[in-house]
Order: C-alpha cells, then structure tokens, then sequence
C-alpha cells in the first residue's frame, strides 16, 4: 500500500481524532469511500495500521542501527540518539490518546506498548556497553524511564506549546545529555 494513504489518515486524524470519517479520508485522497474499503475493512483498521506504520518507520531505522557490525557500541548509541522520529506522525497520534482510550482502548494500549518499549535497543547497547567497560555503571531501569518520560512530555502539545522547547531541540537536549553523562573519556 501507498505510504501517502497513512500520510493521509495522519492528516485526517490529527484534524479530527478518532471522529475522522471514511468520507473524510477519501476527499483527501481524492477518491471514494468505496476505494477506501477496498484497503480497509473499518476504520478500527485504518487507525491500527498507521500506528504500525508509523512505529514501524522508527524501529526500522534504529534496527539498521542496531545490527551494523561495523560501528562500536559507542557509535551506534549516538546514531540511535541521532535516528529522530517524525515528531507530528508520533504527537499526532499521542495528541488524541484520550480518544483512542475511551473508544479503541485495544489500540491505546498499542500505541502505550509501542512508547515503552522504543529505547529498548538503546537500553541493551547502553549494557553491553557497560559489560565491556565502554560506559560507566548506570541503572538501566532509572534511564529507561527518564527516556520514557522525556519523549512523552516533549510528544506533549500542550507542554511544547508553554516551553520554549521544540520536539527536535528537545530530543537533542536530551541526547547531549545522556551521551555525554555515559561516554567514558577518550570515546568522545
């Protein structure tokens, strides 16, 4: 399937939430709602495989990351920071969790499953780092969660909207924080 179509139920979705309509979706996409069913069987359907397209995006890229043989530890964990996801796919989908929550509790536990679990890659190379003494001793379930924290509150409209923050230069903050809080010297 055409990425555009999931480009364009985000669109639909950041708009309305979860009250876009199949008529909506197909004015975008210039087509008819019949031609929209022939993807989709509902629109439970529509929002799903976008939250999978969407997360999937980003645990590809960080999986390329990940399984390159040829960086160290130390390098991919700074690509891993580096990888920034498309701030308005996610925060479009984080903006309207109260949506998903009361009428598609199945897919907010999705998204919810999806948001704890995209540093785990960082996480196993931040212990193998430290299990080869490339990085100083850390507690992986405490960063983990500073992690967590950060990316939801910087996923955050109404957070962003009252800091003079942006998602990118926040994401870099954080980054910059952790990389140079973990790298032993001489790795820089």
């Amino acid at each position: 399937m055409d990425n555009n179509v999931y480009f364009k139920i985000l669109k639909c979705f950041g708009a309305k939430g979860t009250r876009f309509t199949t008529e909506d979706l197909a004015r975008e996409l210039g087509t008819s709602k019949r031609t929209v069913y022939a993807y989709f069987s509902s629109k439970d359907e529509m929002i799903e495989k976008t939250i999978d397209f969407v997360f999937t995006e980003i645990t590809q890229s960080d999986t390329d990351i990940l399984e390159d043989a040829e960086l160290s530890v130390q390098e991919k964990i700074r690509l891993y920071f580096q990888n920034i996801p498309d701030a308005y796919s996610i925060g479009t989908i984080i903006r309207h969790m109260d949506d998903l929550q009361r009428y598609y509790p199945r897919l907010y536990g999705k998204v919810n499953h999806h948001l704890d679990t995209i540093w785990d890659g960082v996480i196993e190379l931040v212990q193998e780092g430290m299990n080869h003494q490339e990085l100083r001793k850390v507690d992986t379930v405490i960063l983990k969660l500073m992690l967590n924290e950060t990316l939801r509150k910087l996923l955050d409209y109404e957070y962003i909207a009252n800091h003079p923050v942006s998602f990118e230069s926040g994401i870099k903050a954080m980054s910059d924080i952790v990389l140079y809080g973990l790298m032993k010297e001489g790795f820089l």
